[in-house]
């Protein structure tokens, strides 16, 4: 019997699987803007839409940090068009502009101004930086290292006291910051130990 004729009636090729892709339900309801813009007779009407598009991505201090793409998506245009309609309202007056951008995870800042009373320093707790971002990356590495060395299949002895002595740090950090001030001495090559020891005398981590 001729083996591939077998094979060949034995064995189908199965259907290709195919994904679905599922879109995140768009939650937005609403935006708020301010009122000048539409009493602003330099403002256009497809001003108004890139704004009201714009302000339904800003948190409670007006501001947002969506990339123009994501507009551009929204009002079915080019990122280019957006730019260009941000660019007059900023010009009006109606939004400022800081170019802090992070590659994937945020576009520039723009606050969307509805008071000129109120200034930025007025609203840091609204405000998410590069310098933020860093930090928060900064934080999840250092415990990411820290999960890793305690997998118990890839370590030994010696490995388990450094990760014991490490963890045994935290009992003396309250806040991020004194957090991430501890892993700037511990990468800097500072002992373990010895900043354990300190610590453990009172001394605060600003002092180390």
């Amino acid at each position: 019997m001729n083996n591939s004729k077998l094979i060949s009636k034995s064995y189908h090729i199965p259907e290709p699987i195919k994904l679905k892709v599922v879109k995140n339900e768009d939650l937005r309801k609403f935006c708020v803007v301010p009122l000048k813009a539409f009493l602003n007779k330099s403002v256009t009407g497809e001003n108004l839409r890139v704004l009201a598009v714009l302000a339904s991505y800003c948190n409670k201090g007006g501001y947002s940090f969506v990339s123009l793409q994501r507009i551009a998506d929204d009002l079915g245009c080019t990122h280019q068009n957006i730019a260009k309609h941000l660019k007059r309202l900023e010009k009006a007056g109606i939004i400022s502009s800081v170019q802090n951008s992070w590659p994937a995870l945020k576009g520039n800042t723009r606050r969307i101004i509805y008071d000129e009373k109120i200034k930025d320093s007025d609203l840091k707790e609204h405000q998410f930086l590069n310098s933020d971002i860093s930090a928060i990356r900064k934080h999840t590495k250092l415990i990411n290292e820290i999960d890793k060395t305690m997998q118990p299949q890839e370590v030994g002895r010696s490995e388990h006291n450094q990760v014991d002595d490490i963890t045994s740090l935290f009992e003396y950090i309250t806040t991020d910051s004194d957090l991430l001030k501890l892993e700037k001495l511990i990468n800097s090559g500072h002992s373990i130990a010895s900043l354990k020891t300190r610590l453990a005398q009172g001394i605060h981590v600003d002092k180390l």
